[in-house]
């Protein structure tokens, strides 16, 4: 069964599904209807959690191990399968499609995975899911969608304002909800529950105390590695996690390495910043920071995100903040890629 994002909550408050899919390119949804479904299961009695993360030559024996094997106080299992790519390949699919035949009420599979694309639909595996279970597709928020979205997130907070205040603070995020969450945050701690006025909402954006993830992505695409350096410095001591920056990073690198590809191949550019949804504000800007690098450069500071991310999640040692500063750094100036060892000349 595939649902709305907005329908989950209805459809988990009536009972949980045995499995779920949760695909997307949007983070804060994405998380946040993953946290939905671990809230009921924790209440439902499924303390006994379990996560998988597909990465490199995983063994896709571990997930038929977690599930078929109960633990040792009889705890049901709630057990995340984190699948970047939304594609497990052969033995993947198989395993998937066996856990599907032996579902059992003791229990619920979350599959976190990347963007799905439409070959995958029709796979057996994704078809199994979708039979016996929920499927949730995730997808970022433009217009008329972000508008009614963020209309929504100040009523929860108990504030109001009219449509021009709602254009302006779609404006300022550009379609970032994660950024979107902050000014929110931001506009209760400094109003309450108010009406908030078109002034109200101008004084909170402009205000350059607080450094934020959009504010990273400027600064990078202009090259500017003093500021980039000072406003990863402001994301650190507030605490932000550090995957949320690399899920920047790495929307700006594909952006990046698209338009790079894009260019050399047609001589054109218009196709990418479509597939992005990248704003007409913001494409001087990308314009710019195109004439820095080459593809084979952005695409290695991708791989360098994925270094990264390994070593957020313990899987390979490092320091990640020594890293995202260094592929930062190399965003503003790629000639840095050869000083950092983030690629081989």
């Amino acid at each position: 069964m595939q649902l709305d994002a907005n329908k989950l909550s209805f459809s988990v408050d009536k009972g949980l599904a045995p499995v779920y899919f949760i695909s997307g390119d949007e983070p804060l949804q994405q998380g946040e209807a993953v946290d939905l479904i671990r809230k009921k299961a924790r209440s439902e009695g499924f303390l006994n959690r379990e996560v998988l993360h597909v990465e490199g030559r995983f063994n896709w024996n571990q997930l038929l191990g977690v599930y078929l094997t109960q633990s040792l106080f009889s705890e049901k299992n709630l057990i995340e399968l984190n699948l970047p790519t939304a594609k497990p390949g052969r033995e993947g699919s198989q395993a998937i499609e066996k856990v599907i035949r032996d579902l059992s009420t003791d229990n619920v599979l979350i599959i976190i995975a990347g963007k799905l694309d439409k070959a995958s639909k029709n796979t057996k595996w994704f078809k199994s899911i979708d039979q016996h279970g929920v499927v949730v597709q995730v997808w970022p928020l433009f217009e008329n969608k972000l508008y009614s979205w963020l209309n929504q997130r100040l009523k929860r907070k108990g504030m109001t304002t009219d449509q021009q205040g709602i254009k302006l603070l779609a404006d300022s995020v550009e379609g970032n909800l994660l950024a979107a969450v902050q000014e929110i945050e931001k506009l209760h701690a400094i109003h309450g529950a108010v009406q908030l006025s078109v002034n109200d909402i101008i004084n909170a954006v402009a205000d350059n105390a607080r450094y934020d993830v959009f504010k990273l992505g400027d600064s990078l695409l202009a090259g500017n590695s003093a500021r980039t350096v000072q406003v990863l410095n402001g994301l650190l001591g507030e605490k932000l996690a550090a995957p949320v920056i690399l899920w920047a990073l790495m929307r700006e690198l594909r952006i990046m390495a698209g338009l790079s590809f894009e260019r050399a191949s047609t001589g054109r550019t218009d196709a990418t910043f479509k597939k992005h949804r990248v704003w007409d504000s913001k494409k001087s800007q990308y314009m710019q920071a195109l004439s820095r690098g080459n593809i084979h450069q952005w695409q290695c500071l991708i791989q360098a995100c994925a270094k990264a991310e390994r070593i957020t999640k313990g899987v390979e040692p490092g320091d990640e903040w020594l890293v995202i500063e260094q592929i930062c750094l190399a965003f503003c100036e790629p000639k840095r890629l050869k000083q950092y060892g983030l690629i081989a000349l």
